[in-house]
């Protein structure tokens, strides 16, 4: 290195923006945008569950119904929005569903213990429900996102 040629490289602390959600900072607007898109899937497909009663066919339910459309929606945009990856949308999209159903369970046996007693399978069924509502969502959304410039 020749004297007076020297050259710095600053290099950036925050990650790349291809980075894992989980390693990329809370302020990264692709991790705000799956945080808001979670949070609305669990209120979509949570409140209509709730407010059932706990011995009620809860996937007849008209606005339950809706809640899915909803869900299915919200991945097709956040898909098309091109914020984030396929996979983290994916991942976190399914479990919007369950988380609901996990906060009724919690809720329920705080008030009597021995409501939910085979929570797994509720979680297992509320995961297949949500996979039924999402994957229709991303393909529409990985369309959009190839036709769209």
């Amino acid at each position: 290195m020749k004297a007076g040629s020297f050259t710095c490289r600053r290099r950036s602390k925050l990650p790349h923006r291809s980075a894992p959600w989980h390693v990329r900072p809370v302020t990264d607007r692709g991790t705000l945008w799956l945080a808001g898109a979670f949070a609305a899937g669990v209120l979509l497909t949570g409140i209509p569950y709730w407010r059932l009663p706990y011995n009620a066919n809860y996937f007849a339910d008209p606005m339950l119904l809706i809640g899915f459309a909803g869900l299915g929606l919200v991945t097709a945009v956040l898909v098309a929005s091109r914020r984030t990856g396929l996979w983290e949308i994916f991942g976190l999209m399914l479990v919007a569903f369950p988380a609901a159903v996990m906060i009724r369970v919690v809720i329920d046996t705080m008030e009597d213990p021995t409501d939910h007693n085979l929570w797994p399978f509720e979680l297992i069924i509320a995961a297949v429900f949500s996979l039924i509502a999402v994957v229709p969502g991303l393909i529409v959304g990985a369309l959009a996102r190839r036709f769209t410039t």
